[in-house]
């Protein structure tokens, strides 16, 4: 990774002067993709989310077929196409017979999938210059381990064969779907039941997930997010993926209470700051080329923390889009409407300490909420309701990517530094 520093000069004679500067892990520019390899586990659970004898709300019937044709367009290459359950099997008609084939259920298996070997086969199949999309319910099976107790196994081996792998940078995308119970599986391992005597046998779940998994260089990953292909998904995250390189500056207006910016210099002049008297500035970000996925990171005031820790509970931060922003009383809106920022952070400083040196805003790709909202502790004799926007064991398989790509590291540091008197 290249870091990309952002300064400016002053000659201010005033002592409690601002300079804004800008720290990104940026991606070092890479070749070019290559191929796309897409892989659709093909085990019986798989069945219920095209089930095409039932009317409902079925996504994966057109999404898949939606994904290749727009990935090959988009990148004009010829994207491959896999299918994954016990071992990986290269599809070798047509794109068309696939996707017919898919539509009317007939390219599943039903052999069980042990889930940390397909990822691991998926990942290790993923060479220089490609990048990897697996589409998966993500139900752990370990055969006629009960996978409650043991799940820890399915963590455990992903994450050895990730650990060390830096190299390797992932997206998921979470899908709602319709699910025909006839092919529901929990975690006693129901192969070789009769399918009346199933969980859910003949009904309709309602909300059931799957999910697309992207991985590949981060370079390449992160140029294929860009293009916003995979779409009207309800949840996604990453792991291992810098931002895209961006614009960020100082703006003169919007501001309030007493403080002097200089957007020139990239300077902040603080006169004073009370609790009586906040005071609130503006920095614009260019995000024109980012994916909508890494648009939400920096837009989500939660993913900021504010150093020194002493401070961060006197400074609260609001993130604005231009058309918002735009609707406000300010000063020359000319500016913003001309400038390339398309968002806004604004923070209000409510105390000041003179002393401070630097202030540092910093945007961390913490793991979404809803990773921890979709994990479902156990799926033995619950009622369907809850069942809906769950997975049982969903961690078992996150937490391997949390750990093996944590995030420690800022993707985007926004730091005020003290200016010396001259």
């Amino acid at each position: 990774m290249s870091i990309i520093f952002v300064f400016s000069t002053t000659s201010c004679s005033d002592k409690n002067v601002y300079e804004l500067s800008t720290e990104q892990e940026t991606p070092v520019d890479t070749l070019g993709l290559l191929g796309v390899n897409f892989y659709l586990e093909t085990s019986a659970s798989m069945r219920g989310y095209v089930n095409s004898n039932v009317p409902g709300n079925y996504p994966l019937k057109d999404l898949m077929p939606f994904i290749v044709t727009d990935f090959d367009n988009t990148f004009a290459i010829e994207s491959n196409l896999y299918t994954i359950s016990d071992k990986q099997q290269k599809y070798r008609y047509s794109k068309a017979k696939f996707f017919d084939q898919l539509r009317a259920g007939k390219v599943f298996t039903g052999k069980s999938s042990k889930l940390q070997n397909i990822f691991a086969d998926v990942i290790s199949a993923t060479g220089n210059g490609t990048v990897s999309i697996l589409i998966t319910d993500c139900i752990p099976d370990l055969g006629k381990i009960n996978t409650k107790t043991e799940g820890s196994k399915i963590t455990s081996q992903l994450y050895n064969h990730l650990v060390g792998n830096k190299s390797l940078g992932v997206a998921v995308f979470k899908y709602s779907s319709n699910f025909n119970g006839t092919h529901y599986f929990n975690r006693e391992n129901n192969n070789g039941v009769p399918q009346s005597k199933r969980p859910f046998y003949n009904q309709i779940l309602n909300d059931r997930p799957f999910y697309i998994w992207v991985f590949g260089e981060p370079t390449l990953v992160t140029k294929v997010l860009s293009k916003n292909i995979i779409k009207t998904y309800q949840a996604a995250h990453t792991y291992n993926l810098p931002l895209q390189k961006m614009e960020v500056g100082l703006l003169k207006y919007p501001k309030s209470g007493k403080i002097s910016i200089t957007p020139e210099k990239n300077t902040i002049l603080i006169k004073e700051i009370e609790a009586k008297r906040p005071a609130t500035f503006t920095i614009g970000l260019d995000l024109k080329e980012l994916s909508d996925l890494q648009k939400n990171q920096l837009l989500d005031s939660l993913n900021y923390e504010v150093y020194p820790k002493y401070i961060a509970e006197t400074i609260s931060l609001i993130i604005k889009d231009k058309n918002t922003l735009l609707l406000e009383k300010i000063k020359d809106k000319s500016v913003i409407e001309s400038s390339s920022y398309t968002h806004f952070v604004q923070p209000t400083l409510y105390d000041f300490n003179v002393g401070t040196e630097k202030i540092y805003f910093k945007n961390f790709n913490k793991e979404a909420e809803w990773i921890n909202d979709t994990d479902l502790e156990d799926d033995v004799d619950i009622s369907k309701s809850d069942l809906e926007n769950k997975t049982f064991g969903f961690q078992f398989i996150t937490k391997a990517f949390s750990r093996a790509f944590s995030a420690e590291n800022a993707s985007l540091q926004l730091t005020l530094t003290k200016q010396e008197k001259r």
